[in-house]
């Protein structure tokens, strides 16, 4: 698991909190040293309580930043930990914590889901029965534990949660089996494994009086299991009003490296929501290359001759069925108003086609129809191409959806498909994203923002800069009209906000029948569409640099051509 993901290992901070709890002294005036500092939960809601550990000569209340976002904070006298109230305008996603006299290392994901949003989980085969037959009894055992040393806030969601019945556990995929990859599509990217186990936990060692044993996993060497997260079974536990982050939290420390966890929601589609906006160019006239289709406008721009894609299939993950498309929505494109537009997952196979017409295109739906898109059938539909993938052909994977919030399932099953030799070009995500946020935030956009962890191969320099192809490509959006970086494009006019860059440019606003399509979300099947004509006649995948010259076209010729 690539540390992008902002997860502190838990076996290793919740005993700290313990160990530190133990320590603290009620109505200190300064917050005693333990080890090294961290944070609990991993990950929280805005509004929600969460608590800092393991500092030394810090005041016992004063104020701290999420992101950029100040809030104040308190000791929690039984503890010791510095309880923090998330800010209601904290940004989504990985936020850095800062506070005087605090390491610079601590993070929080600030969870943006639904409310209600449930707790999904992802089990080893080989611990199946052992999450099922002791769910309740750690759950309890640590309840125990923390009676005397834990915030109570703590104790209040350890007492309801071990209340619940273990999890119903069913297999993410079925297994597949005596089947290969096509020769010479394979990226050599690192097979992906569900988890390195981490020292194992049971209930001896949540009861232990030794806490200090807990602290460095690395004193037990943990073993690399084989089995991937297709591999995994998968179970839903309700939150019931629980704060969703400390009840992911929670279930990763009693199971260690057995058991991994995500909201059961994993973003939206992602495209430009509201009017589209132009802070540093004339007012919006009348739209360029209204009703051409998105053929002939690739033609004009990328210098697109004939595209073919023949004998390879783009999966679209996305809002779309095989059959229909109910997802809808309203806006306005230049000084064209328009509501109720159908379709978002449709459309971008439509566009992927339109560059390489002789491709194959897969619909999975993994979307509602009201813009929310399940972490499940995300991993499902991978692990489904994944499962293609070993069967032969050639494959790419559309992922025009996406959001703040680092989900492990997704990137696991990303890099599943990626070992395989299956690219992945994922939306970079809209201004709309990081509307509201200020500076020191940072507008996180999930999966894009994993483009760099997917690299292989060896560099190449190029124009100076020394660069390597990626299985994950992180796609914005160029404008047509001003042939530059599109300004619909995350970060774009929110000054002081941190984003990661994009991997790479593409048209993103596309006419399809009296509708106008414009975002990240539609720039990403571009280069679906462009590594598909690629693939059907040339090994592995392009390199596609950041091409960022006004004027210039963001995919070279020779690539965008590179079939005869």
């Amino acid at each position: 698991m690539i540390r992008s993901a902002r997860r502190i290992r838990l076996t290793a901070f919740l005993p700290l909190l313990l160990l530190g709890a133990a320590q603290a002294q009620s109505g200190a005036t300064a917050v005693t040293a333990v080890r090294t500092a961290g944070v609990y939960p991993a990950a929280a809601a805005p509004g929600e309580t969460a608590w800092i550990f393991g500092l030394k000569g810090v005041a016992p209340e004063g104020n701290l930043n999420v992101g950029g976002q100040a809030t104040g904070y308190r000791l929690d006298p039984a503890s010791g930990w510095l309880a923090f109230q998330v800010p209601k305008a904290a940004a989504g996603g990985p936020q850095t914590l800062t506070l005087r006299g605090a390491p610079q290392n601590l993070r929080l994901n600030v969870l943006t889901v639904p409310p209600g949003t449930d707790a999904l989980i992802y089990v080893r085969p080989d611990a199946a029965k052992t999450v099922q037959a002791e769910y309740t009894r750690r759950l309890q055992t640590l309840s125990e534990t923390c009676a005397k040393s834990c915030p109570a806030e703590v104790q209040t969601v350890l007492k309801r949660l071990s209340a619940q019945p273990s999890p119903a556990l069913t297999p993410v995929t079925a297994p597949v089996k005596g089947q290969s990859v096509t020769p010479g599509l394979a990226a050599r990217v690192t097979a992906p494994t569900l988890a390195a186990r981490a020292p194992l936990v049971n209930l001896a060692t949540l009861k232990a009086a030794n806490l200090p044993q807990l602290l460095n996993p690395a004193a037990r060497a943990p073993t690399a299991p084989t089995d991937s997260i297709c591999s995994a079974l998968a179970g839903t536990v309700p939150t019931a009003g629980l704060p969703l982050g400390q009840v992911l939290t929670l279930l990763e420390l009693i199971f260690a490296g057995d058991l991994q966890t995500d909201p059961t929601r994993v973003g939206w589609p992602n495209q430009g929501r509201g009017t589209r906006n132009w802070p540093n160019l004339p007012q919006p006239g009348d739209p360029p290359y209204a009703k051409t289709p998105p053929a002939d406008v690739l033609g004009r721009l990328l210098n697109l001759k004939s595209g073919s894609g023949k004998g390879v299939t783009i999966h679209v993950l996305d809002t779309a069925s095989a059959t229909e498309d109910t997802f809808t929505y309203s806006g306005q494109y230049y000084n064209v108003p328009f509501t109720d537009r159908p379709h978002h997952g449709r459309a971008i196979g439509e566009i992927a086609q339109a560059v390489a017409p002789g491709a194959a295109v897969q619909y999975r739906q993994v979307c509602d129809k009201d813009g929310t898109c399940s972490t499940l059938k995300t991993v499902q539909a991978l692990c489904a191409v994944a499962a293609e993938a070993r069967r032969g052909g050639r494959h790419v994977v559309n992922l025009s959806v996406g959001g703040p919030n680092p989900t492990r399932g997704l990137e696991l099953a990303l890099r599943e498909v990626a070992a395989l030799g299956v690219p992945t070009a994922a939306s970079y995500g809209n201004r709309d994203d990081c509307a509201g946020l200020v500076a020191g935030d940072r507008c996180n956009h999930y999966p894009a923002d994993w483009t760099r962890a997917f690299d292989f191969g060896p560099a190449v320099n190029l124009a100076s800069r020394s660069l390597r192809p990626t299985m994950l490509l992180s796609v914005a959006g160029w404008d047509i009209a001003g042939q530059q970086l599109a300004t619909y494009n995350r970060g774009v006019g929110n000054p002081g906000v941190l984003t990661e860059p994009p991997s790479v440019q593409a048209p993103g606003e596309f006419w399809l029948g009296a509708y106008p399509y414009f975002g990240t979300s539609f720039a990403a099947p571009v280069v679906s569409g462009v590594l598909a004509n690629w693939m059907s006649c040339q090994p592995g995948v392009p390199l596609l640099p950041l091409i960022t010259t006004p004027g210039q076209a963001p995919i070279a010729a020779s690539v965008v051509n590179a079939c005869p």
